[in-house]
């Protein structure tokens, strides 16, 4: 007990230092990403200023399992707790790059030591629904996907009368790293089943899902079951009891950090609101079956962004399938009536005239690397 108590002493103080020396340094990039699930997402940018900016890119995480080993970047754990909130407090860089929401709000506070607060987005989706109304308030710099977001973002400063922040029109990242990684055989024998993490759900997961996977197994499909990180985080208890009610040979709890392989081998993706549904669609061209019960509204200012479309409602109007409670046990004749409706000839068109950049981010990013870091 004693050698435990005074190991974690000693790995505490030996942290600290560690911070200490990094604030030395000063590096001129820093990444902050909560857990392994999240580098996929900023990994082309990582890649870009790696090679650029050899032993200037930090990469620093809460995951112990989550490292950069193929990039010449200095990989630091952190973990969480104070060692966290002293990493946020004393940071000193020209450039910190995050996907965490909520910036200030929370236990990560900004300091005065770091010049560009940059985010970069881990979803296609829009900012007015699915994230907290001052989800990014506090950011100075953010990487949009598409015309949608700067129109949004402009809105909630004009609402609020916030200071603008420099709004960069690069596209989504992740888009071109699925694009580059979408080479190879696709078997489509398994049916993704994929619901977002609702925080208006008394387990964070609308458990209709629990119904639906039971319905998918007695129809005899194979079935990928991927909850969302933040369902798994939350509630651990009814993750487990899943993997027990379902242990099947045609059951796979899939808590992989990496969702290539989920949707490279699904037929069809089940999904209620999850940002994964735009990935799966747009790049895979698979159809993606919505089912419609209950809604997801994490902003309590939704109401006052009614004259802006978000992008996933008009994505799933013109090429989503919805089904709902009452279609529970007929779920062989709507996963059927989906795949016979998808049509995919206009995703190209729409990925181009919605998203900047599609395929070509890092370009754009390297163009115009002066607008966005220091």
């Amino acid at each position: 007990m004693l050698k435990k108590l005074s190991n974690n002493l000693k790995n505490f103080f030996l942290k600290f230092k560690e911070i200490n020396n990094i604030n030395k340094i000063k590096p001129r990039f820093i990444f902050y990403s909560e857990n392994k699930a999240y580098l996929k997402y900023g990994y082309p940018i990582l890649e870009y200023l790696s090679k650029k900016y050899p032993g200037e890119v930090y990469y620093v995480s809460s995951d112990i399992k989550d490292k950069v080993p193929d990039l010449n970047v200095v990989n630091f754990y952190i973990g969480h707790g104070f060692l966290l909130q002293y990493f946020f407090k004393s940071i000193t860089t020209d450039n910190l790059f995050m996907t965490l929401t909520d910036l200030n709000n929370n236990i990560i506070k900004r300091n005065g030591f770091v010049k560009n607060y940059v985010y970069f987005f881990h979803g296609a989706v829009s900012t007015t629904r699915i994230y907290t109304s001052t989800a990014f308030d506090n950011y100075d710099t953010i990487l949009c996907n598409g015309e949608y977001q700067i129109k949004e973002i402009r809105q909630r400063e004009e609402l609020d009368n916030l200071k603008e922040k420099k709004l960069i029109k690069s596209g989504f990242f992740y888009f071109d790293y699925l694009k580059d990684k979408i080479e190879g055989s696709q078997n489509d024998s398994e049916i993704l089943v994929a619901p977002s993490w609702n925080k208006n759900r008394l387990n964070f997961i609308n458990e209709d899902f629990e119904e639906i996977l039971k319905n998918l197994l007695n129809s005899g499909y194979k079935v990928r079951f991927r909850p969302h990180p933040e369902t798994v985080k939350r509630s651990q208890n009814l993750m487990e009891s899943y993997k027990e009610k379902f242990k099947h040979k045609n059951f796979l709890f899939d808590n992989d950090s990496e969702n290539l392989e989920a949707m490279k081998n699904a037929k069809c993706l089940i999904t209620d609101n999850s940002g994964i549904s735009i990935e799966y669609m747009m790049l895979f061209k698979k159809p993606v079956i919505f089912y419609s019960d209950f809604d997801k509204v994490h902003n309590e200012s939704f109401e006052k962004f009614k004259g802006l479309i978000p992008i996933e409602d008009t994505i799933k109007d013109k090429f989503g399938y919805e089904f709902n409670k009452h279609e529970l046990n007929e779920i062989e004749k709507v996963i059927n009536k989906a795949i016979a409706s998808f049509d995919k000839k206009e995703i190209d068109n729409f990925l181009k005239n919605n998203f900047y950049n599609y395929g070509n981010t890092i370009d754009y990013f390297d163009k115009n690397f002066s607008k966005i870091c220091f």
